[in-house]
């Protein structure tokens, strides 16, 4: 995070929802830089740092669509979580359609489970709760 500017990791395959998560953040006046992937191969390799992800910067939060081509959401998520990097970095599963085990979701810590809305306004609400997130995870840091 460089001054009030959040730094969000999008792993989205569908360009309709990545236009609306970019509206849903703009229209929740968050200030944010947003680096897009688009699969799950492409996303273990901004994990590991490879190639063109070489010296990333460390995003504030994810978003991590759970069905990505080649590696899905959630292998993408337990490589984020078994990665010392983003250990605790908040993430933000979301999906169109499947619902992971809520089992899963609490011992990989997911900040929250999004079903991604059909409708547009339903959609801009998104953007409250990905700045609720970077808030409140921003007021943890500073308390340490």
């Amino acid at each position: 995070m460089t001054g009030d500017r959040f730094d969000i990791l999008l792993v989205e395959d569908n360009s309709a929802d990545v236009y609306l998560f970019r509206k849903a953040l703009t229209s929740a006046g968050l200030n944010y830089e947003l680096t897009v992937i688009e699969d799950g191969g492409a996303a273990m390799a901004f994990i590991r740092g490879e190639d063109e992800y070489a010296g990333s910067p460390l995003p504030d939060l994810a978003m991590l669509d759970l069905s990505l081509p080649k590696d899905d959401g959630l292998q993408v998520l337990k490589a984020l979580r078994e990665s010392e990097r983003f250990a605790d970095m908040p993430v933000i599963l979301t999906s169109s359609s499947a619902r992971p085990p809520s089992s899963l979701s609490e011992s990989l810590r997911v900040a929250r489970y999004i079903m991604k809305p059909p409708d547009l306004e339903e959609f801009l609400r998104i953007g409250t709760t990905v700045k609720e997130i970077l808030l409140e995870n921003q007021a943890r840091s500073a308390g340490r």
